[in-house]
């Protein structure tokens, strides 16, 4: 633990700084994102003659102020050669506030800069926000994540600006951004804050507001720079349906002219994507190789993206109504966005190939043609109304077991053409795990059980959830496609770890929780434990609870604003087995 005396820049900073810490781990959580958030406070005495020019808030944590002491020369530095230092805006007062903010902008980076490069917290990767004044401190409120599971996410590989408005690379950056303001805002008030008020309750606007200006920006710099209202503009005509059913349709979102966009039909009158009942009519004309052409305020015509375009120049994107009341964002083939009925998350793979031949081989074993399997899986996916794979042991059985609701046929494997043809009809599709089909319009049964099911989501989840709970185990798979693009596995099997590594982490949590306690340190080694709480044995589960509790009363004898945090009693998980472990090298 570093040794330091307390460095108050005010008295609530611990408080602040947690509740910073909660809304970016609640807010990337809401929208598919887990990269272990932490925040952090940075001051810099601006004023008075405290015998701290700087402060880090924790000030237990893993950064000291001497790794910062270089950090506003550095700064002076990048502000010398920047490209912009040397604008001239003819008004006084304009041009005191651009170099005002250039000047925060290379602190900023300097800051980030020092806090990557330090020897202690090198896996991470840091956000700083502009600063607030606090007393006689300019504090930048910091946010860092785990760089290996950040690089995971989709996003774009560049940001790119015109006329000062810059992209933000991905949903998930962008929500960091709207944090990181909150917290300058917050910094900013005539009296110093307490808190981000329940930073629960915020992340739903925070994440509304993250994804309005993610698109927004990609409209302003790749489309109409006038742009500002596509968002409301796509949620309006996703929820807008066609002659009384759910439409679904296609736009290329690029400026007009672009050299890769091959225009097939041009409009003598655009339009305008606010008059939601002619958009919903124009989407109707899209399909597979023609989309609406639109720069995110009309639509201009109907075309197509040409096979010349390069994925690295990222200028024009696609943006799908997949749903009643959804659409997504993507470009090219990484799906950046996804808004349900206003709610945004990252797009979730709609089925990912190495989750399903894992699951395949760990419920059917050799028995399974994964292959075959996951070829009927991708023709089925594509039935735009959803349908139901059930994949069954006992497929023969099965379909005469269910023969007066279901419609048996000669086993013979499908085609992906024959498969479309019979999800026609009400009803699951029935096939072995060799991919063989036995029986079509299969009604399947099963009963409730309390804790089961979901009741968000449609009649075909939650009968799917039923048959399966009802079936022994390792029996069967059933694949889920929802009406909305949502696709689901069961059984949803975690994934499989090495044993080692679940005991290392419980190692790395005993000896955090001995001696002089660490506690953003422990706390790091909780999370992940937590995170692996489904593959623990009794014995560890014991030795986990042990050292919880010597963490908190080491926080408890520290004399801590916070004295004690508590924690849930972890138990080991009924379910889990040795199969969910993989093989030790």
């Amino acid at each position: 633990m570093r040794d330091t005396i307390q460095q108050f820049m005010w008295g609530f900073q611990p408080h602040f700084r947690s509740s910073l810490t909660f809304l970016a781990k609640h807010a990337l959580s809401s929208i598919g994102v887990e990269v272990a958030p932490e925040a952090y406070l940075v001051g810099f005495r601006e004023a008075g003659n405290g015998p701290w020019p700087i402060c880090v808030e924790p000030e237990t944590g893993p950064y000291s102020p001497d790794l910062l002491g270089d950090v506003l020369q550095n700064a002076d530095q990048l502000y010398e050669v920047h490209p912009d230092r040397n604008v001239l805006h003819t008004h006084p007062d304009v041009h005191e506030r651009f170099v005002r903010g250039l000047v925060e902008s290379c602190r900023m980076k300097a800051l980030s800069s020092a806090l990557g490069n330090s020897d202690t917290e090198s896996e991470r990767t840091f956000f700083v926000g502009y600063p607030g004044h606090v007393g006689d401190y300019r504090v930048y409120p910091v946010i860092s994540v785990l760089r290996s599971r950040w690089g995971l996410y989709p996003q774009l590989d560049k940001e790119q600006s015109f006329s000062r408005i810059s992209t933000r690379p991905s949903l998930q950056s962008a929500v960091l951004w709207e944090i990181l303001d909150l917290a300058t805002s917050a910094l900013g008030r005539a009296q110093p804050p307490q808190s981000l008020g329940r930073a629960g309750d915020n992340s739903a606007d925070v994440v509304r507001h993250a994804a309005h200006d993610f698109v927004n920006r990609l409209v302003t710099v790749h489309g109409d720079w006038m742009g500002g209202g596509f968002p409301e503009a796509m949620e309006a005509v996703a929820a807008q349906p066609y002659e009384g059913r759910t439409g679904i349709g296609t736009i290329v979102l690029a400026k007009e002219g672009h050299p890769q966009v091959i225009t097939d039909i041009r409009f003598s009158n655009p339009i305008v994507l606010r008059e939601t009942r002619s958009f919903r009519k124009a989407l109707e004309m899209t399909g597979v190789n023609l989309h609406l052409l639109s720069d995110g305020i009309k639509a201009y015509g109907l075309g197509r993206v040409s096979d010349g375009y390069k994925k690295e120049a990222e200028n024009l994107y696609s943006v799908k109504v997949v749903g009643r009341g959804s659409w997504e964002l993507s470009h090219v083939d990484s799906h950046l966005l996804r808004l349900d009925y206003g709610m945004a998350k990252l797009p979730q793979e709609r089925i990912s190939e190495e989750k399903f031949f894992d699951t395949v081989e760990r419920v059917f074993h050799e028995d399974g043609d994964a292959r075959a399997l996951w070829e009927l899986t991708l023709a089925a996916a594509e039935q735009q109304h959803g349908t139901m794979l059930v994949i069954h042991r006992e497929a023969e059985l099965e379909a005469k077991r269910l023969a007066p609701q279901a419609l048996a046929i000669e086993p013979r494997p499908l085609e992906s053409e024959a498969l479309a043809s019979l999800t026609a009809i009400d009803g699951a599709i029935l096939v072995a795990p060799n991919g063989h089909c036995h029986a079509v319009g299969v009604i399947l049964d099963g009963t409730a059980v309390t804790g089961t099911g979901d009741a968000a989501r449609g009649a075909r989840y939650n009968l799917a959830v039923r048959y399966h709970h009802a079936m022994p185990e390792g029996s069967c798979i059933i694949v889920i496609v929802s009406e909305d693009g949502m696709i689901n596995l069961l059984p949803s099997l975690a994934r499989r770890v090495k044993l080692s590594a679940v005991e290392h982490a419980v190692r790395s949590l005993e000896e955090a929780s001995e001696g002089d306690v660490e506690f953003e340190k422990a706390s790091r080694h909780d999370r992940h434990v937590a995170a692996l709480a489904f593959y623990l044995s009794g014995e560890q589960c014991n030795r986990v609870n042990a050292a919880r509790e010597r963490i908190e009363e080491a926080r408890e004898r520290s004399g801590s604003a916070i004295t004690r945090v508590g924690y849930d009693l972890v138990k080991p998980n009924p379910k889990m087995n040795d199969s969910y472990f993989l093989p030790e090298e």
